[in-house]
């Protein structure tokens, strides 16, 4: 029998349940924040590395599994770290328990939380709107940086970045790749697809700045993302940078041009390319680096 339960009836619930138990906490006294490490909670991947880049360790973090999977960076970390739930449906129990300084979410997971959120702490929502990508790493670490008043600590991981940026770009350009297609993909496992990297996406940026050329960075797409079939990319002649471990192994696949005549490049697995500016080091490393094994940019 179907439930007569409204979306909004579960919403209401969950207010009043939330509201009932945030009443219930004892109220302890803080010691003031200048004196000790801010309590901040987590809820999305970057916004974990961010804090963690900041020399914060936050005391909540959502889905600590799959940052220790997906991301890694000093997941050691992390050991001390609660598991709110998940980062689409985080605890909001769990969170208020905490008694944070601050929450980081992103509206496109917790927009419609913000408000439950902000009666438990201040909240950050970072943006995920057709932003640039790589711009958004810069931008989203300075303003978690100004929030937490560690700016100078920012500025540091920022430096790494651009300076890795600036290097590699030269290095490829000595070998030829300047201005050369490239196209950066990840297969979705299971299926005869790929999630293609637009322009606005972070690889999207790294490729850009590195001088590279690619048939979609004149795209913008949510998130940076869109799904090609492994058939668009029989018409596709440029290479191609692998993300996220083996490609399919399909009579189609292996009829890709990149494939025939050895352009394809499988990056190493660990890559995150969503965000966080020690991430965007390793991919632009590891990018970099496949390249220039690859040789020059003209070789057959």
């Amino acid at each position: 029998m179907p439930s007569l339960n409204t979306g909004s009836d579960r919403i209401s619930r969950r207010r009043l349940l939330f509201a009932t138990a945030l009443a219930a906490l004892p109220s302890q006294a803080r010691t003031p924040l200048q004196h000790r490490q801010p309590r901040v909670i987590t809820l999305e991947y970057h916004a974990t590395e961010m804090v963690l880049a900041l020399g914060v360790t936050p005391v909540g973090v959502a889905d600590t599994g799959g940052y220790s999977r997906w991301v890694g960076v000093e997941k050691a970390r992390l050991a001390t770290a609660i598991n709110v739930g998940n980062r689409q449906q985080p605890s909001l129990e769990a969170i208020a328990m905490l008694r944070p300084d601050l929450i980081v979410a992103v509206d496109f997971r917790h927009a419609s939380l913000k408000a439950l959120l902000e009666r438990i702490a201040p909240t950050l929502m970072l943006s995920s709107s057709e932003r640039e990508g790589l711009a958004a790493v810069f931008e989203d670490h300075r303003q978690l940086a100004l929030t937490l008043g560690l700016e100078t600590r920012a500025g540091l991981a920022l430096t790494v970045l651009d300076d890795c940026l600036a290097r590699e770009r030269n290095r490829l350009a000595a070998a030829g790749w300047a201005g050369k297609p490239l196209a950066i993909l990840q297969h979705i496992a299971g299926v005869p697809q790929m999630w293609a990297f637009a322009g606005n996406s972070v690889p999207g940026g790294v490729q850009k700045a590195l001088g590279l050329g690619g048939p979609w960075l004149h795209e913008r797409a949510r998130q940076g993302i869109t799904v090609k079939t492994v058939e668009e990319l029989l018409v596709l002649d440029v290479t191609l940078a692998l993300l996220g471990g083996a490609p399919p192994q399909t009579p189609v696949w292996k009829q890709a041009p990149a494939v025939r005549h050895e352009r394809l490049l499988v990056l190493p697995d660990g890559l995150w390319p969503f965000g966080g500016p020690v991430s965007t080091v390793r991919l632009v490393r590891a990018l970099s680096t496949a390249l220039l094994r690859r040789g020059h940019a003209d070789r057959p």
